[in-house]
């Protein structure tokens, strides 16, 4: 099995600082696997249908200063996020809509990896997360990870030491175990291998160890764990317990007629876990009703 680091890390802001959080994890990410940070800020102009040829350049002229303004105040944003001292990273500004300019930008720049803030919705069987990280989850195949509102302030310097990885006997899950076996390496964490005995899925790993390589078995510490219950909750039951500063989890893509759905196991996951996680997408290019 490959190691897996991010080379190049996409990490749309907003100004909140929901968004100073996930840049501060996609930060520790990139000073650990030596990846390069492009911090994206999308601005959508749409122009009244009924505002004339010149209405709409006057308001492109005051889009274009407001969008260098914008440039001033992402780098003093993610250098207040960082802290003083902090290598700063690449800025963007782009004129579109947010979903559609940060996966256009992910494919442009060959960014491996995603780190945004979500807003997600209340109420454990609610599978809505906030719109724009939803449909980015769904539509992105590079792994996204997603720091949710209510997430607790890390310590500073920010430090990952306790990494959690769900687990079943499917070719995502084994996708997912590559990522979280290489950063707990890198950030010499412990990584907890965890299954959730759901009644009678034949989806029980032998021994979870054997899909670690020996190189990363031997340079990080490994845990297994096996509870019983519903998948998502013992999953967020875990983390809880934990105190995990990550999660990775593998989520399959499926069609759905002309859309594609994350599962809802993951789904619940991102929405409710207590620390931020990283979903490392697959696709199925079956159709699913």
């Amino acid at each position: 099995m490959p190691l897996e680091h991010p080379k190049h890390i996409l990490a749309p802001v907003d100004f909140s600082d929901l968004s100073a959080l996930a840049l501060q994890y996609a930060d520790a990410l990139a000073r650990c696997s030596g990846a390069r940070i492009t911090v994206l800020h999308a601005s959508s102009f749409e122009a009244p249908p009924y505002f004339t040829q010149g209405q709409i350049e006057e308001l492109r002229s005051r889009l274009r200063t407001a969008q260098r303004q914008a440039e001033r105040e992402l780098r003093e944003f993610a250098r207040k996020a960082l802290g003083e001292g902090a290598v700063l990273p690449e800025f963007r500004v782009i004129e579109g809509r947010p979903v559609e300019t940060i996966l256009h930008a992910a494919r442009q720049l060959g960014a491996d990896l995603i780190a945004m803030g979500t807003h997600g919705r209340s109420g454990w069987n609610r599978l809505m997360l906030g719109s724009v990280t939803e449909r980015v989850l769904r539509e992105t195949e590079v792994p996204v990870l997603t720091v949710r509102a209510g997430t607790a302030p890390p310590s500073r310097p920010l430090a990952i030491r306790n990494i959690l990885c769900p687990v079943n006997d499917t070719a995502v899950a084994r996708r997912a175990l590559e990522h979280a076996a290489e950063m707990a390496r890198c950030l010499d964490a412990t990584l907890t291998l965890l299954h959730v005995d759901e009644g009678g899925k034949p989806d029980r790993i032998a021994d979870f160890c054997a899909w670690v390589p020996a190189e990363q078995r031997t340079r990080c510490r490994i845990r297994e764990v096996v509870r019983r219950g519903e998948a998502s909750r013992e999953i967020v039951a875990q983390a809880t317990e934990e105190r995990c500063d990550l999660l990775v989890i593998g989520a399959q893509h499926r069609r759905f007629f002309d859309s594609t759905v994350i599962g809802p196991t993951s789904v619940r996951v991102v929405r409710h876990a207590p620390c931020p996680v990283l979903t490392v997408v697959a696709r199925d290019h079956g159709e699913v009703s």
